[in-house]
């Protein structure tokens, strides 16, 4: 279905509104939990490299899952370009980057060399989409994404919905990890 971009400009005011609307202990709580959840299905799957995001504003906070794997390879995502958009990734150290995120001094890889990419959103829904903040990068990436390598959205159980309005060029992710635990879209995923 395709939307009016200011519908989805509005969903994504009232969906960063419920997520900054977290306090304090409970983001630290939920996402010490959330790298919990992470940390135990890469030990499960022998997953040892790990495409992450440094949170950014009341983002889930995947700092102590990085601090605490320190022999797992973590790689993260740097803005290449905004038209088309395009990400490359690498290893730490990080600077502050476009937008103000925390993206990797070198970045590399065009694609992420990773058996797990963790995918962050302001919202998901029940069958795997997710609202970013709009600029398809991530959307595209997962559109030419190896089929191995394992997709999971990560976000706390309040920015969880039933449905997203979708557009064409929309990609779902396989699963979402909150602070409950991990959801698998499709029964094959487990």
């Amino acid at each position: 279905m395709m939307n009016c971009p200011n519908e989805k400009a509005e969903l994504r005011k009232r969906l960063k509104m419920v997520r900054d609307s977290i306090t304090s202990e409970n983001h630290a709580e939920w996402s010490q939990e959330i790298c919990k959840h992470i940390a135990k299905l890469c030990v499960s799957r022998r997953i040892r490299r790990v495409g992450a995001f440094w949170p950014f504003g009341s983002e889930v906070d995947l700092r102590p899952l990085v601090e605490s794997n320190a022999d797992w390879i973590f790689v993260f995502p740097r803005v290449a370009s905004t038209h088309p958009p395009r990400l490359v990734w690498g290893p730490e150290p990080l600077e502050p980057g476009l937008f103000g995120l925390m993206e990797p001094v070198h970045a590399q890889h065009f694609m992420p060399p990773v058996q797990l990419l963790l995918i962050p959103g302001l919202a998901f829904d029940c069958g795997g989409y997710r609202i970013g903040y709009g600029g398809g990068f991530y959307d595209a990436l997962l559109d030419r994404l190896d089929s191995s390598i394992l997709t999971l959205g990560v976000g706390y159980s309040v920015q969880m919905v039933s449905e997203l309005p979708q557009d064409p060029l929309d990609q779902p992710v396989q699963g979402i990890v909150t602070e409950i635990g991990v959801k698998w879209i499709n029964s094959e995923d487990v």
